[in-house]
């Protein structure tokens, strides 16, 4: 089971900063509803779980009645998608979800791995570059380089992205020395391809 949550690490890292990020205001009951989802889902796909993905699936859509606006619910709802490798269908949920929370600073990633999975290289590659350019905009005057920064650029093959690896190993560095081999093994794992697998959790 240690290993099956390490190899969905990289989807749930994209989705707890999707929903910690989220300046929406949503139903509380929507809300904790969610949030039970959310686990049954870690654990299900982590346990290789039926009865608790079908567990989270009945309170996904109890969430999404109490308010349809629940973007977390919509994620949710596509990570199941994803897990059973059903990707049009968690494009779809991914879709609307960042129709809701545009906005958002890591569902964009996901919604262009999930574009080059179902409409092609190419769609991919644009929809990565547009990502890029959206972080380098918002984050030209603060100097942080966010992960997934580096990852639309990486992704999207840029001219940059060798710059922005360098940068952003550097500030992990700066941070200590767990943050400098958390950032090396994401680095590598975009380079090599692995790291998209584990969002596609190709390898279950």
């Amino acid at each position: 089971m240690i290993k099956k949550l390490l190899l969905i690490l990289p989807i749930f890292l994209l989705m707890s900063a999707c929903q910690e990020s989220s300046g929406n205001s949503i139903d509380d009951e929507s809300i904790d509803l969610q949030r039970q989802a959310n686990e049954e889902v870690t654990f299900g796909i982590a346990e290789e779980n039926s009865e608790r993905l079908d567990r989270a699936k009945e309170l996904i859509e109890q969430s999404l009645n109490a308010d349809p606006n629940n973007h977390a619910a919509l994620i949710n709802r596509a990570q199941i998608a994803v897990y059973q490798q059903n990707y049009e269908r968690a494009l779809s949920d991914v879709e609307s979800a960042y129709d809701i929370a545009p906005s958002n600073d890591s569902l964009p990633l996901f919604r262009c791995i999930l574009i080059e999975e179902v409409k092609g290289n190419d769609r991919g590659k644009a929809c990565y570059s547009s990502v890029e350019e959206r972080y380098a905009e918002r984050h030209n005057s603060d100097g942080k380089i966010p992960a997934n920064w580096v990852g639309a650029a990486i992704l999207a093959d840029t001219q940059d992205a060798p710059r922005l690896v360098e940068a952003y190993l550097e500030q992990a560095r700066s941070k200590g020395e767990m943050e400098a081999e958390m950032a090396e093994m994401t680095i590598e794992s975009l380079q090599d391809g692995s790291y998209v697998d584990q969002v596609l959790m190709r390898h279950k």
